[in-house]
C-alpha cells in the first residue's frame, strides 16, 4: 500500500483491525475468464479453499486488514454476446447528460468510469451487507486497452471495512458510474456500509449512470421483463453457461459458504457477477446507441418507445421521426393507433394541421375502440376548414361506431357526440 494512503487512514483514525486475520497471499494473475479456470478442481472434494478454487485471486493487505481480490482481463476487442466491449468507447458521457438529468457527465470519457455491481446477503434492511464488489473499468496494458473485471470478496464479514478501503483507493481514481439499479440498491447499500464502518465516501456524489431506467423506457414494451438476465437472452446475445446461479440463490451460497468454508459452489456466485459487469459495457453501448442513433428498420416497438422517451425530454423533432417510423412498420395495432395519436398531437400543437388529418383519418380507419381521431377531425373540419359538412360527416360516422359498444362503454362519450351533432347541424341549417 503506497505511503499516501497509509497517511490518509492514520488521518481518518483507521487501524488494523484485532482479530486475527489469514495469512496474506499473493497468486498468479491471469487473463482467462473465469468460466476457463480450474475445470477440473470442483471434481475433488478435497480442494474447498478460496485460494486452491481460484489460484489467481490474491490477499490485497490494508491497514484495516485484509480481502480477496480477483481480477479478469479481456482485450478491449473481445466479443460478448453479438457486441464487443470496444463498442463503449464509440459513446461518452455526455450523450447520456440529457436523460439521466446530470450536465456533470459533460466531458467525462467512459476510459474513467467505474462500472459497479454488488452480491449481498438480503434484498436490505440494516443488516444486509455486500459481501462481493464487481467493478470494471477500462485500462491501458502495453500500449493496448483492456477491461478490467476486478471482485471483491468478503472470506467472512470481518473483512468488510479492508474492502471497502480498497474499493475507495479504486473510486477515488474514477470520475463517474455506471450501475444497473444501482441508484435504489447498490449505491444506498455500500454508502450505509460505508457509514456503519465510520468512514467518509463520496460515492452517492459521483456522475451516476443508473442502466435500469433507460432499459426500461427502450424495451419493456417489446420484452416486458428488463431484468438484466433477460435482456441478455434477448437483446444482447449472451448466453450464460450451467455455471451461473440465479440471483435469489446466492446469498444462501455465501451463508453455506460461512457455515462450511467450503468454497466450491461460489464459483457460481463469481461467474454470474462477472458475466454482470460484462453485460453492463454492452448494455451501454447498446443504450447509447439506439439513443442516439436509431435506424428506420429497428424493431418498431423500440422506436415506438424511443419516441415517447424523446417526447417527455422535450426532443419533439427526433420523436416525431422515430413515431413516423413506428408507425410505419409492422407494429401491433394498439401500439400503431398510439403511435398515430402521438404524431397527430405534435402536428397539431405545432401548427401543422394539414399534415396531421391524413394520420388523423388513418387512425379513425383503423380503429374500432375509440373515436378521439373521429373528433379531431370532426373539430378540424369545424373550427378550422369551416367545413359544418364534413364534420357532421365525422361526427356521425363516430356515432355510428359507437352502435358496437356496450352502454357502459359510451356513457360519457354518447352525450358528448350527440351535442355536437346537434350544434353542427344547427350551424348548417343557418349557413344554408
Amino acid at each position: 500500500m503506497n505511503q499516501d494512503l497509509q497517511n490518509r487512514l492514520r488521518r481518518l483514525g483507521v487501524t488494523r483491525g484485532a482479530r486475527d486475520l489469514k495469512t496474506e497471499r499473493r497468486f498468479t494473475r491471469t487473463d482467462a475468464p473465469l468460466s476457463k479456470l480450474d475445470p477440473g478442481h470442483g471434481d475433488d472434494d478435497r480442494v474447498k479453499s478460496l485460494e486452491l478454487l481460484f489460484p489467481s485471486g490474491r490477499l490485497e493487505d490494508t491497514a484495516a486488514g485484509a480481502c480477496f481480490v480477483l481480477d479478469h482481463v479481456y482485450p478491449i476487442t473481445f466479443q460478448h454476446g453479438n457486441e464487443s466491449l470496444a463498442a463503449l468507447l464509440q459513446y461518452s458521457p455526455a450523450e447520456a447528460a440529457l436523460f439521466c438529468g446530470n450536465d456533470r457527465l459533460a466531458q467525462l470519457a467512459f476510459r474513467d468510469f467505474l462500472f459497479l455491481d454488488t452480491e449481498t446477503t438480503g434484498l436490505g434492511g440494516a443488516g444486509t451487507l455486500a459481501f462481493m464488489v464487481g467493478v470494471g473499468f477500462v485500462e491501458q496494458s502495453s500500449m493496448t486497452d483492456v477491461l478490467v473485471v476486478r471482485q471483491y470478496f468478503l472470506r467472512d464479514h470481518g473483512d468488510e471495512t479492508a474492502m471497502l478501503l480498497l474499493l475507495d483507493d479504486l473510486l477515488s481514481q474514477k470520475v463517474g458510474l455506471v450501475t444497473f439499479n444501482g441508484r435504489s440498491f447498490d449505491l444506498p447499500l455500500l454508502d450505509n456500509r460505508y457509514l456503519m464502518n465510520r468512514l467518509p465516501v463520496q460515492l452517492l456524489d459521483m456522475p451516476h449512470i443508473d442502466l435500469l431506467p433507460p432499459s426500461r423506457r427502450l424495451w419493456r414494451n417489446r420484452f416486458g421483463s428488463v431484468a438484466l438476465g433477460n435482456l441478455e437472452q434477448k437483446l444482447l446475445g449472451v448466453q450464460r453457461t450451467g455455471e451461473d446461479v440465479p440471483g435469489w440463490l446466492i446469498p444462501g451460497l455465501y451463508n453455506d459458504y460461512l457455515r462450511s468454508g467450503d468454497a466450491r459452489e461460489l464459483r457460481r456466485v463469481f461467474y454470474h457477477n462477472e458475466l454482470d459487469m460484462l453485460s453492463m459495457v454492452t448494455l451501454t453501448a447498446k443504450i447509447l446507441r439506439q439513443f442516439t442513433a436509431a435506424q428506420g428498420d429497428d424493431h418498431p416497438l423500440d422506436l415506438f418507445s424511443l419516441g415517447k422517451w424523446q417526447l417527455t425530454l422535450g426532443l419533439e423533432e427526433e420523436a416525431e421521426l422515430n413515431y413516423r417510423r413506428a408507425a410505419a412498420a409492422d407494429l401491433p395495432l394498439d401500439y400503431y393507433h398510439r403511435s398515430l395519436q402521438q404524431l397527430g398531437l405534435l402536428l397539431k400543437r405545432d401548427g401543422r394541421r394539414q399534415e396531421a388529418v391524413p394520420i388523423w383519418q388513418q387512425w379513425a380507419a383503423t380503429s374500432m375502440k375509440d373515436v378521439d381521431a373521429h373528433v379531431e377531425l370532426a373539430k378540424h373540419y369545424e373550427w378550422h376548414e369551416r367545413d359544418l359538412q364534413t364534420a357532421v360527416l365525422w361526427t356521425e360516422r363516430a356515432l355510428t361506431l359507437l352502435g358496437s359498444w356496450t352502454p357502459q362503454q359510451t356513457t360519457l362519450i354518447r352525450p358528448q357526440l350527440e351535442h355536437r351533432l346537434t350544434r353542427l347541424r344547427r350551424k348548417l341549417g343557418r349557413s344554408e
